[in-house]
C-alpha cells in the first residue's frame, strides 16, 4: 500500500486477489477488509508518532502546515538525522523521515509554532537545523525558538524562495500578463473544437509559481512548431500570435532553467561551502543570455545558495528543501481519497505509516504495541469535534456517543 499508493479498499481487494491466486487448498477463508487495513495504518502511524527517537544525532526538522477544509491547520514536524541524509546521491525520500510531531492549530502564530517546536525537543533533542517554507508565522516561530536555542540553524526552503522570485519578476512583467491572458482566450476558443489537443497547460496561480514552468515550456513548443518547414494549419491558426512573444518566451524559459538547475543541486547536494561555484559551473553550461531579468534572478538565486553555504566548514552540508514533506502530504491525501476533503480526522495519524523504513517484523510489533482504542482516544483529544463529525450531526441530528465525546471520524 505504501509503495503502490493504493486506497484502503484497493489494498483489501488486492490482498483478496493474491490470496485466491495460488493454491486453492491453502486459500484463507477470510482476507483483511478495508476497515482492517485502515485500522492497521492508523495504529502503525500512531506508533511512529509515539516511538522513542535517538538524541544522539544532529537532527534536521522539516516543518509545514497541511491545510484541509475547516478552520484548523495541522502543524507537522518530520525529522531526519543529518548524518543519514544521502547528500550527493539523491533527494530525501519518505523512507528517510521520522514523524516527530503533529499539532492542530486553530490559530497559527509565532507563539503557537514556537511552543510546538519546544515540546518536540523532548523527542529528538534540540535540532541542528530547521527548514520551513518562509511563511511569516513559521519563520517568526522559528526565530522565537532560536532565541532559546541559538545553536539551531534556520533555512528557508529553496523551492518556495525560487518560486517567490519568479512570481516577483514575472507578475511585474506586462508581457507575462498579456501572454497568459491570450493563452486563456485561445483555450476558450479551441476547447470544444477539433483543435482541443492544442490546449495549453492550466496555469495555477498559487504561491508555488514553479507550476508556470509547464506553461512556458508549452510556449517554447508552440514556437518550434511554428518554425517547422510545414507548420500545422491549426497551430498557425490559433497560435500565430505567440511569435510576437518569441524573445519574452525565450527569456522566461532560460529563467526557469536557472531555477530548475539550482533546485536540482540543493535537493541532491544540499547547501555547502562551494555551492555557489558549483552552481555557476552548471549555469555556464546552460548558456543563458544577458537579459536583465535573467541576470538579476541569477544573482538572487546565487545569493540564496551563498547565504547558507558560504560559512560552513568544508565537508559540512545542510538540507535546503521541504519537498519531501509536501510529497508526504500529497500521498496521504491520495490514500484518504474523498475523506481528505473532510477536514482533520483520525486519518491524520496515517501520515506516520508513510514514513521511514520498517521490516515486516517491526511493523507487526508496532501494531501489536498500539491498540486501536489508543489511536481513537488520541484523535478525540487532539481534534475534538471535527468537520466530518459536525457534518454528520447536521445531516442526521441525534445523540452523541454514549460517553458524550465526539467520534473524531
Amino acid at each position: 500500500m505504501r509503495q503502490a499508493g493504493l486506497s484502503f479498499r484497493g489494498t483489501a481487494a488486492a490482498l483478496a486477489v493474491f490470496a485466491t491466486a495460488g493454491d486453492t487448498d491453502r486459500t484463507p477463508d477470510r482476507t483483511p477488509s478495508a476497515t482492517t487495513v485502515r485500522a492497521w495504518v492508523l495504529r502503525l502511524g500512531y506508533a511512529h508518532l509515539t516511538r522513542p527517537l535517538s538524541h544522539d544525532h544532529r537532527w534536521v526538522w522539516l516543518i509545514d502546515h497541511t491545510l484541509p477544509i475547516g478552520a484548523t491547520k495541522l502543524f507537522v514536524i518530520v525529522g531526519v538525522p543529518l548524518d543519514h541524509v544521502p547528500f550527493g546521491v539523491r533527494p530525501l525520500q519518505l523512507a528517510d523521515l521520522h514523524l516527530v510531531a503533529m499539532v492542530p492549530m486553530a490559530t497559527s502564530n509565532q507563539e503557537r509554532v514556537a511552543d510546538a517546536l519546544e515540546v518536540a525537543v523532548a523527542r529528538t533533542g534540540v535540532p541542528h537545523q530547521i527548514v520551513a517554507d518562509g511563511g511569516s508565522d513559521l519563520q517568526r516561530g522559528i526565530d522565537r525558538f532560536r532565541d532559546q536555542h541559538p545553536q539551531t540553524v534556520s533555512v528557508s526552503d529553496a523551492a518556495h524562495h525560487a518560486a517567490n522570485l519568479l512570481k516577483y519578476y514575472w507578475a511585474n512583467d506586462p508581457q507575462w500578463a498579456a501572454f497568459t491572458r491570450r493563452m486563456t482566450e485561445t483555450a476558450a476558443t479551441i476547447r470544444q473544437t477539433r483543435a482541443a489537443h492544442l490546449l495549453a497547460p492550466k496555469l495555477r496561480n498559487k504561491a508555488r509559481f514553479l507550476s508556470a514552468g509547464t506553461f512556458v515550456r508549452f510556449g517554447r513548443l508552440v514556437l518550434r512548431r511554428l518554425r517547422d518547414a510545414a507548420p500545422d494549419a491549426d497551430v498557425v491558426r490559433h497560435y500565430a500570435w505567440v511569435s510576437e512573444y518569441a524573445n519574452a518566451v525565450q527569456a522566461w524559459g532560460e529563467q526557469h532553467d536557472l531555477v530548475r538547475a539550482m533546485l536540482d543541486q540543493v535537493r541532491v547536494d544540499g547547501l555547502f561551502t562551494r555551492g555557489e561555484a558549483a552552481l555557476d559551473d552548471t549555469w555556464d553550461r546552460l548558456g543563458v543570455s544577458d537579459h536583465p531579468t535573467t541576470a538579476a534572478l541569477r544573482n538572487r538565486l546565487r545569493a540564496y545558495v551563498g547565504r547558507y553555504g558560504r560559512g560552513l566548514p568544508v565537508g559540512e552540508r545542510l538540507v535546503g528543501s521541504t519537498d519531501v514533506l509536501e510529497s508526504a502530504f500529497g500521498v496521504q491525501k491520495r490514500l484518504s481519497r474523498d475523506q481528505s476533503q473532510s477536514g482533520l480526522t483520525v486519518l491524520s495519524a496515517g501520515l506516520g505509516a508513510l514514513l521511514g523504513e520498517v521490516t515486516p517484523e517491526q511493523m507487526r510489533a508496532e501494531i501489536d504495541r498500539v491498540p486501536e482504542k489508543a489511536v481513537n482516544n488520541w484523535a478525540a483529544r487532539t481534534f475534538g469535534k471535527t468537520v466530518q463529525w459536525l457534518r454528520r450531526r447536521f445531516v442526521n441530528p441525534g445523540p452523541c456517543t454514549t460517553n458524550g465525546e465526539p467520534n473524531p471520524g
